[in-house]
């Protein structure tokens, strides 16, 4: 069950919403195994049979913050996406092409970056990546797959060569994976550089060191 669909069968979505987000935050702090639905409602301030109503079961509550997720990057990155897949699908120059990615990745680099809620639905991503629960294979068709490789095809095409060489989808895929030392990493790399907090002016040096990434990645 959709979680927008979850959403319509409860007044306001309040209680619905609730459980959703107590659940997301547990699977991401505990993943699918650790996380139990006792746990999950204690947090959410109400009773298993609540959860069951709204989700059925752990299984559809994990699923329901999957859907969640690619929903929210729908809502955040759908229109750069869209234009940035549909101008790769015809002739594109290679400086053309680098400015889609740079659009991308500053746009991801503002998502990682963003505020507890927004964090919450990464470190569930994350979590997701290496232990894979039943919400797993909806991210991989609908949000890593079709991301990863277009920024890969838009690699291709800034290199100036054909889409689908496994090289700049390694690269693609090692592109958007360093983002991630400022996501569950955080306290790591907050501690290795001295920082308190990850403010407006840090988040600029951030998106600043990703585009000398890619500016390396797609040098000729």
């Amino acid at each position: 069950m959709e979680a927008q669909t979850i959403m319509r069968q409860a007044p306001g979505g309040t209680t619905a919403e609730r459980i959703l987000a107590s659940g997301m935050a547990c699977f991401a702090r505990e993943g699918f195994a650790g996380a139990t639905t006792r746990m999950i409602a204690a947090e959410a301030g109400v009773t298993l049979p609540v959860i069951a109503y709204h989700f059925g079961n752990k299984d559809g509550l994990h699923r329901a913050c999957a859907q969640e997720i690619v929903e929210q990057h729908r809502r955040g990155l759908l229109p750069l996406t869209s234009a940035a897949r549909e101008a790769a699908s015809g002739p594109l120059a290679p400086e053309a092409a680098r400015e889609w990615l740079e659009k991308i990745l500053s746009a991801l680099v503002a998502m990682i970056t963003a505020d507890t809620g927004q964090r919450l639905s990464t470190d569930f991503v994350l979590r997701e990546m290496s232990e894979q629960g039943p919400g797993y294979a909806l991210l991989f068709e609908e949000l890593w797959q079709p991301g990863i490789g277009l920024v890969a095809d838009l690699v291709a095409i800034a290199r100036k060569r054909e889409p689908g060489n496994e090289d700049d989808r390694a690269g693609a895929l090692m592109l958007i994976a360093s983002l991630s030392a400022f996501t569950r990493e955080e306290p790591i790399s907050r501690a290795f550089l001295g920082w308190d907090a990850l403010d407006d002016d840090r988040r600029g040096k951030v998106a600043g060191i990703a585009h000398r990434l890619l500016a390396g990645l797609v040098a000729e």
